[in-house]
């Protein structure tokens, strides 16, 4: 265990320029490990020619040397004494702990430390209180994919164990065994550093590893796949026999006619429609929102009117599953290009667009074909709550890029 050290605050005088030499303060110093040092001002004060470096006390036998020495002994016994009894009930100790001794608060010895399990179920159990349900589930799953991956290669899950060689370790059994992209990947470690951010605060970890620059989440930007203007026509004209693909193609459509997410044409009825406009409250942010019905959304609710909700929406995965079937026998057959990244490696796929259709592509291409029509995008971000305008300006390569397309179909 370190000791406590003690030394003279330098500092200049702010007129002269001069290190100041009289009623200097005297600092205390303890390193607890793990990078973290405690730097603390003792109350106490002396000239410098009075300073023994060596011992860090005041020389001499004087009443004020008596006295100061005697206040500095104390201090040191109260940090090296509390680190000890720390040790010995299992507790984690940090700066602000020390601070508390020093001050002659309370300190709880009986407080054991929690192991990254343990905490974690903490950690969530605290989220509940102010997250959504699916916020909750996307972080307990995040926080387990590092419990399979130390059960996987025998490695116990300790905080201390957080490190660089943990974190390329990670890296590698994402990439190579799971076979993740760089976004999902990055999620992950977001999430962990998240946990380790809270484990910190609260005294169950004082490895700071995880705050290295090059502990980072990676990320990637991925293609915007969606449909053009006269794709989405042609869908939406699309003649289906089958109800349960005719409701994914009106839910799909509305989405592509207004930038609505999943979860909120889900929730939407009725009331929540003021002749040309939707008033909602948007299900992921809880905000409230105003979206302009134009013709053909308000079309798709009115031929759906008469249920609980305005639209027949099942669930997403089904919607997908629907969804891809429908383009495949109506033949989008359109070849996509799809890249991504694991680290550094590069890998692009081609696929035709039903296999990689998703009803998120709905606000991409309600995005898309906004702004191919003139729409501005501060106008399109406001419609679908999109508040990054780093992402939202993408769009723009996609619309330029269509451009093009136009120019040399009409003039070759």
């Amino acid at each position: 265990m370190a000791q406590v050290k003690f030394y003279l605050e330098k500092r200049k005088d702010k007129h002269t320029g001069e290190i100041i030499e009289k009623n200097v303060p005297i600092f205390l110093f303890y390193s607890i490990g793990n990078g973290q040092r405690l730097q603390h001002y003792t109350g106490l004060r002396t000239a410098k020619a009075k300073w023994d470096d060596k011992k860090m006390q005041i020389r001499g036998n004087s009443l004020e040397a008596r006295d100061v020495n005697e206040e500095l002994q104390r201090q040191r016994y109260l940090v090296e004494d509390a680190h000890r009894r720390a040790r010995a009930n299992d507790v984690l100790v940090s700066i602000p702990f020390f601070k508390d001794v020093l001050s002659g608060q309370d300190v709880n010895m009986g407080k054991s430390r929690k192991e990254f399990i343990e905490a974690s179920a903490a950690y969530v159990k605290e989220l509940e209180l102010t997250r959504k349900p699916n916020t909750i589930k996307a972080v307990r799953s995040s926080l387990k994919h590092f419990v399979d991956f130390t059960a996987e290669i025998k490695l116990p899950l300790t905080f201390e164990g957080i490190n660089m060689d943990f974190y390329n370790r990670f890296l590698d059994w994402c990439f190579n065994t799971r076979g993740y992209h760089n976004n999902h990947t990055g999620k992950l470690i977001k999430d962990l550093k998240a946990f380790m951010g809270w484990a910190t605060d609260n005294g169950h970890n004082t490895n700071m590893d995880f705050r290295k620059k090059s502990f980072k989440r990676m990320g990637e930007d991925t293609e915007i796949i969606f449909l053009k203007y006269a794709e989405l026509m042609r869908l939406y004209a699309l003649k289906i026999p089958s109800e349960s693909q005719r409701h994914t193609r009106d839910v799909f459509c509305f989405g592509c006619f207004t930038g609505l997410r999943f979860s909120d044409i889900k929730n939407l009825r009725p009331e929540n429609v003021h002749d040309d406009m939707l008033i909602y409250r948007v299900v992921k942010t809880g905000e409230n929102n105003m979206v302009p019905l134009n013709q053909y959304s308000k079309e798709i609710l009115e031929r759906n009117v008469g249920g609980e909700y305005c639209l027949p929406v099942i669930s997403q995965q089904k919607t997908n599953d629907y969804l891809k079937e429908l383009l495949k026998s109506a033949k989008f057959d359109r070849k996509v290009q799809i890249t991504h990244f694991k680290g550094a490696k590069r890998i692009s796929e081609s696929h035709p667009l039903h296999d990689v259709v998703t009803f998120h592509v709905s606000k991409k291409t309600f995005m898309t074909n906004f702004l191919a029509k003139g729409g501005s995008l501060h106008t399109a971000m406001a419609i679908t709550g999109n508040k990054s305008f780093k992402t939202a300006k993408r769009y723009f390569q996609v619309v330029d890029s269509l451009k093009q397309e136009e120019m040399k179909r009409v003039f070759g």
